[in-house]
């Protein structure tokens, strides 16, 4: 292994690691060991989003989901990324929004006083269409794919990280 994939596993694993700290702890890890880093909001938000891990980057909708409060770091997080990348963090931050308002009755028991409504920042600026949440999401999952190219299952990806979230919360109540 050369020694820039080194680097892009290392800041998986502290990502995952940091996610873990923040009891979020669906992500497998390599290791056990917790990470000496502990990362800003705005820079977790940006690091989740500039992997090239999937299952990473979309864990960011998790933590919204988790974290609502850290809506307000988005638009810090925004000034970190390239164009494309921003444009990421648009999408998935727009996809927690949209579940939050689908899982509300599996997430706000969990969350008790942290519960807050996330802000929507971006639908209009992505023209997203649609009253019902379920349509909501489908119509952002058309945009995502017609932005990135790639006819992905994004509505799928979008539901997987926040089912996950909520499997796990549940699985760690009943242990």
């Amino acid at each position: 292994m050369d020694l820039s994939m080194q680097s892009v596993n290392q800041a998986e694993e502290q990502l995952v690691s940091e996610l873990a700290r923040l009891g979020i702890n669906y992500l497998s890890r390599q290791s056990a060991d917790k990470s000496s880093q502990v990362y800003a909001p705005h820079e977790l938000i940006a690091g989740l989003v500039c992997q090239p891990s999937s299952r990473v980057r979309s864990a960011l909708i998790a933590l919204m989901l988790a974290y609502p409060s850290y809506a307000v770091y988005v638009p810090r997080a925004l000034r970190l990324l390239k164009t494309d990348q921003a444009q990421t963090l648009r999408f998935f931050y727009t996809a927690a929004v949209i579940l939050q308002k689908m899982y509300a009755q599996g997430l706000q028991p969990s969350l008790g006083t942290e519960w807050r409504n996330l802000p929507d920042l971006f639908s209009d600026e992505l023209g997203l269409t649609g009253d019902l949440p379920a349509a909501r999401l489908r119509n952002l999952a058309r945009l995502h794919a017609r932005w990135s190219g790639e006819n992905l299952n994004w509505a799928g990806t979008y539901e997987n990280a926040a089912q996950h979230l909520l499997r796990r919360w549940d699985r760690e109540k009943a242990w």
